[in-house]
């Protein structure tokens, strides 16, 4: 008998750069991009046309997921067929390998053969990692429209060794992201955290448990509290503003995950916008002449409106509201997310 031929080897070199460049896309790109960045790059290695990269839990319920190159309703198909997903079966109870599915295996179920039929899915490279500190799984699946080229025992190996590295870039992103947001925050009154879509926390900042304990003194994590998780629910793309009676928080919808911002209560927030930004020119020095003039309004308005903010902020001069403004500067500050 003829003794079987060795796969070929992966390549140490073109391995090597693309583990330079999925560090560097973790240092240097913000969470919205950092996905789409390492798909293109690892396409450039290792051909596919389409993809699918999220967490799950063991039942299969998602917790994060980006399609990659495909149709709107891809996930909410997979959804009504999650049960009798043969692949997942498979990655599920070989995890850490990257196991290959040509159109036969595919197409080995009628459910899961009308699944990849409807999107044009002919051959899948898939791989599972189990993060059994949060009981959920981390999953790529790269997809090929043809069944020629098919995917070679080579490219298999390559998946598979980059995948714990994918991860670990992935986790790095977040830490980089969360310092990115924190240097343009203006007062340590400001903590973040990384939450998926079911408000399980996957990276926070040291103070962000403190701030959340004076809103809810028995939280504990790593899942948010309740409140916070119906506002996740409801971000579709747009920043979702959430108060409590000793924080302010934020909720920002990025690719699949969710920036959460928290910071405390500050006095500032009990003014309208309109008396905000009055306060804001009073306070650097500007006459009423030069607020009622830029605004437009008159004098009188103006100081009918200081009258307002004194009281609000139970503060009787200019120079305590400048101080006032200085302390607080960070609340209701812009997005530097996006």
């Amino acid at each position: 008998m003829a003794t079987p031929k060795a796969p070929p080897a992966v390549n140490a070199e073109v391995f090597g750069a693309l583990l330079l460049d999925l560090y560097r896309f973790a240092r240097e790109l913000s969470l919205a991009d950092f996905q789409r960045r390492v798909l293109e790059r690892l396409s450039e290695v290792l051909p596919f046309d389409a993809a699918w990269w999220g967490m799950s839990r063991l039942d299969r319920e998602l917790h994060s997921s980006y399609p990659y190159r495909l149709p709107e309703h891809f996930v909410d198909y997979w959804r009504g067929i999650r049960t009798d997903d043969i692949l997942a079966e498979v990655v599920l109870a070989e995890p850490s390998r990257t196991v290959y599915f040509d159109r036969k295996r595919l197409h080995s179920t009628p459910i899961y053969k009308a699944f990849t039929t409807e999107f044009d899915i002919r051959q899948v490279l898939c791989t599972l990692l189990m993060n059994p500190t949060l009981n959920l799984t981390t999953f790529l699946s790269l997809y090929r429209s043809s069944e020629s080229p098919a995917y070679t025992e080579s490219e298999r190996q390559l998946k598979q060794l980059v995948m714990p590295h994918l991860w670990a870039a992935w986790a790095s992103n977040w830490i980089a992201q969360l310092a990115s947001a924190k240097a343009h925050s203006f007062s340590n009154r400001v903590t973040l955290a990384v939450a998926d879509q079911k408000g399980l926390l996957h990276a926070a900042e040291p103070r962000f448990s403190e701030m959340m304990q004076s809103e809810w003194p028995t939280w504990l994590g790593p899942e948010l509290p309740s409140a916070l998780s119906v506002g996740m629910k409801g971000a579709t793309g747009e920043e979702q503003p959430l108060s409590g009676a000793q924080i302010i928080m934020r909720v920002i919808p990025v690719s699949g995950l969710y920036l959460v911002e928290v910071r405390q209560r500050s006095p500032l927030d009990r003014l309208t916008p309109r008396e905000r930004l009055i306060a804001e020119r009073f306070g650097s020095g500007k006459s009423y002449k030069e607020i009622a003039a830029s605004l437009p309004v008159s004098p009188a308005t103006v100081r009918a409106h200081l009258r307002a903010i004194y009281s609000k902020l139970e503060i009787s001069d200019k120079t305590e509201l400048a101080t006032l403004l200085s302390a607080h500067s960070d609340a209701r500050r812009p997005s530097v997310y996006n």
